[in-house]
């Protein structure tokens, strides 16, 4: 195992930095781009839409009519990655039971290719949301529209994690200090496994999306719906006697009342599939070592460790 030399640190994190100012760039002169776009849509004469003919064609689409929306979550995701970059390093090296997990150095390596790995997830996991909506939908106009967003939002997740899992398996060894630059990192994977070595662990990162995804949507529902009740209840507690009675699914949440909604599901539903993440983060470091498995590397942590094995990186 090759330890990361401290100065590798830097040119990572000037290659991440150029990285973002370059999606910045990008996303300002797409967003004025747009802008001009609607001025010029809003004095023409209006044209009749034609559907999309297939999948591919709904994925081109809603990409194309998302892009504003795409570049700001690109830059947004990019920043966050980049900002809780050294947090996520320091929980892949507890659930690997380093010595001195907290340690700087290397802190930030990975970062660049993970960067490259979300931003086209991101892509297309929005782009196959709306194809996969749309197609139950209309193959199930009884079913209710949250189970349909659910099942939409899991596949879309499954079909980016072809592209992510490359970038996650890379990522997570520099992150453990196997590697010290992404180039050796690939070139050596490739080399002892082939393309296989690249999605190690696929299953085991499959096993924590989908149950975090569905459990980030229903939480955040259920904390919305608890927070409009809080809201109408204080409204209602400022109504005069016998007044008008407040109901809690007329009330609005504001963007920061939003985001405190969706960061308690967040943490949540991070806690509650730890136990998965810490499985993907062992069968994407060393696979051979936990039997390749989903099962085989539970049954060793719970033979090895007891139910505490589970808990590891949790905090962070």
């Amino acid at each position: 195992m090759m330890p990361l030399k401290p100065h590798h640190s830097s040119p990572v994190r000037k290659m991440a930095c150029r990285m973002l100012w370059v999606l910045l760039l990008v996303g300002s002169f797409l967003l004025r781009d747009c802008h001009g776009a609607r001025a010029a849509a809003a004095a023409a004469v209006p044209k009749e839409i034609v559907p999309p003919a297939g999948p591919v064609q709904l994925f081109l689409q809603t990409v194309k009519e998302g892009r504003r929306h795409l570049v700001a979550a690109a830059v947004a995701r990019s920043t966050s990655i980049f900002t809780m970059y050294p947090v996520d390093t320091i929980k892949t090296r507890m659930q690997m039971i380093q010595a001195n997990p907290l340690r700087l150095t290397g802190i930030f390596s990975g970062v660049a290719g993970s960067l490259i790995g979300q931003v086209p997830y991101g892509v297309l996991t929005f782009g196959s949301y709306e194809m996969y909506k749309d197609a139950l939908t209309h193959k199930f106009p009884n079913v209710k529209p949250v189970f349909v967003y659910a099942m939409s939002a899991i596949l879309g997740d499954l079909t980016g994690s072809g592209w992510l899992c490359p970038s996650e398996v890379v990522k997570q060894k520099m992150q453990a200090g196997m590697y010290a630059t992404t180039r050796q990192a690939v070139s050596s994977i490739w080399q002892q496994k082939g393309l296989v070595g690249l999605y190690e662990g696929y299953f085991g990162g499959v096993a924590r999306d989908v149950p975090f995804r569905v459990s980030q949507l229903v939480s955040f529902e259920v904390t919305k719906t608890l927070a409009k009740k809080l809201k109408a209840q204080r409204l209602q507690d400022k109504q005069p006697k016998g007044g008008k009675k407040v109901n809690p699914q007329d009330m609005v949440l504001s963007p920061l009342e939003a985001a405190v909604c969706g960061a308690v599901a967040g943490t949540f539903s991070a806690a509650i599939t730890n136990p998965l993440d810490r499985i993907k983060t062992l069968l994407m470091t060393d696979s051979q070592a936990y039997g390749g498995s989903v099962l085989s590397c539970a049954s060793k942590i719970w033979a090895q460790e007891g139910l505490a094995g589970f808990t590891q990186g949790m905090v962070p």
